[in-house]
């Protein structure tokens, strides 16, 4: 599976995640703000503090976390 390299919060609240097999992603976290395990990211100040963990995980605090997995299977549908 390929590993994180970049990732960059924009003001739309889409991420832009750069991979290490040379693939950017731009994924809309716009209707995952509605559920209750993003929803404090509607703060954008907040939403900006993203980071990377591991090469696999996007994390904004101890609750809020999301994997390439996950983002890759979002993106299949």
């Amino acid at each position: 599976m390929a590993k994180i390299i970049n990732i960059t919060p924009n003001d739309d609240y889409t991420l832009s995640i750069e991979l290490n097999n040379h693939h950017k992603i731009i994924y809309d976290m716009n209707q995952r703000l509605q559920a209750i395990r993003f929803g404090e990211l509607n703060d954008m100040e907040l939403f900006k503090q993203v980071r990377i963990c591991n090469g696999n995980t996007l994390v904004w605090n101890d609750q809020c976390q999301i994997t390439i997995d996950e983002i890759m299977s979002l993106i299949k549908r």
